[in-house]
């Protein structure tokens, strides 16, 4: 297993303009979702993105940011 250092944004928040921001626990995966012939959807999970995100502790704006896999 590998960890990934992310720091937080460096920007105030958008909504209050404070700089108070927590960070989820976990980096999140989100597989990406192909639609097939027959209607049915289908998970990619060797294709994707990583998803961290970020809340703001003053007014509880969610900013998230991703990276493609």
């Amino acid at each position: 297993m590998f960890s990934i250092l992310f720091m937080a944004p460096k920007i105030s928040c958008p909504n209050c303009q404070q700089n108070e921001w927590l960070e989820n626990d976990e980096l999140s995966y989100l597989p990406r979702v192909m639609k097939m012939d027959n209607g049915k959807y289908v998970a990619d999970t060797d294709n994707g993105i990583h998803v961290r995100l970020w809340r703001c502790n003053n007014c509880m704006y969610v900013m998230q940011f991703w990276e493609p896999d």
